[in-house]
């Protein structure tokens, strides 16, 4: 299951949302978000904190720095679109949440594995492949990822029923931890079907940015 996947894409649906039901449980309660995790030495409580971000009501600000590289986001506020970005993310996100009957929840994080140097470096593609996406042309080498895991977990769904979620958390250097709402293997095909340089070749105006401290988050 590719849970932040499917709930960001499903924000982004607000209005189909909106007309497609009302709210089951306007009482729910939310957990508490801050975005510090993503500096902590800890990738569980990392992973723990984007989780309940993707289900709490205006978090959007929170979600796009754990899925984006801070470089990727200052280009962002640069073309000013960042701000409202956030703002089409949070309504989407509380016609979202409030469709469900209880917030979504990590039980038990129960295997972890560590990225191999080789899958660091594809780590540095997937930043560079998530930039595109969002109109931010930059190459994977901007990107420096110096630890990351997969770790497989015991998840509750919005209707309180257990299943399974697995997905990789990354650390950018002098940026924090960013989550990867894949496995390694989804994240790998994902990296696979990107090429860099023919992307920037036919990219009109590309904009490349340095990793340099002022340029990061």
């Amino acid at each position: 299951m590719k849970r932040i996947t499917s709930a960001l894409t499903a924000m982004l649906l607000a209005c189909t949302l909106t007309a497609c039901g009302t709210p089951k449980n306007s009482s729910k309660t939310y957990s508490e978000v801050s975005g510090d995790a993503q500096k902590s030495d800890s990738p569980e409580d990392a992973l723990k904190e984007v989780y309940a971000a993707v289900y709490t009501p205006d978090s959007g600000e929170i979600c796009y720095k754990y899925m984006y590289p801070g470089l990727t986001i200052q280009a962002l506020k640069e073309q000013n679109i960042y701000d409202s970005s956030i703002e089409q993310f949070n309504t989407g996100q509380k016609d979202y949440v409030n469709l469900m009957d209880q917030q979504p929840q990590i039980v038990s994080i129960d295997k972890k594995v560590a990225f191999t140097e080789e899958q660091l470096a594809a780590a540095n593609e997937f930043f560079a492949a998530i930039s595109a996406q969002a109109g931010i042309y930059t190459r994977s080498s901007n990107f420096n990822a110096v630890e990351g895991y997969e770790f497989t977990c015991t998840i509750t769904d919005q209707a309180g029923q257990e299943g399974t979620d697995t997905e990789c958390m990354v650390f950018l250097e002098n940026d924090g931890w960013k989550n990867i709402p894949y496995s390694l293997e989804g994240m790998l095909n994902v990296t696979n079907k990107f090429d860099e340089d023919e992307l920037i070749e036919s990219v009109t105006d590309t904009q490349e940015f340095n990793t340099s401290a002022d340029k990061t988050e």
